[in-house]
């Protein structure tokens, strides 16, 4: 495991999200190293922001600065990751 992915990893497991992309985003556009692993680890970020987000949206909490924060950092990473906002792969 490369060393940028278990920092994304790292940061996922304490909830700085908004770190665990950064770190993603930069890896990505400073080398085509390690890019799969990066993008692995950036899915298991996407998971989760997954997950936070449909738990409060069950809670009928998915309005407001915090859902809205979440909503956009899930969407920008998806853009990194190709996936679409359910998961998928190939997403446009």
């Amino acid at each position: 495991m490369s060393e940028i992915s278990e920092r994304i990893r790292t940061n996922i497991s304490v909830g700085n999200y908004e770190e665990a992309y950064s770190i993603g985003r930069d890896a990505l556009q400073e080398s085509a190293y390690g890019r799969d692993e990066i993008v692995a680890a950036l899915c298991e970020l996407t998971a989760r922001l997954r997950s936070d987000c449909m738990g409060l949206a069950v809670r009928k909490m998915d309005s407001g600065a915090d859902y809205d924060a979440l909503e956009l950092l899930l969407r920008k990473t998806n853009e990194l990751t190709g996936q679409d906002m359910y998961g998928f792969f190939g997403a446009s």
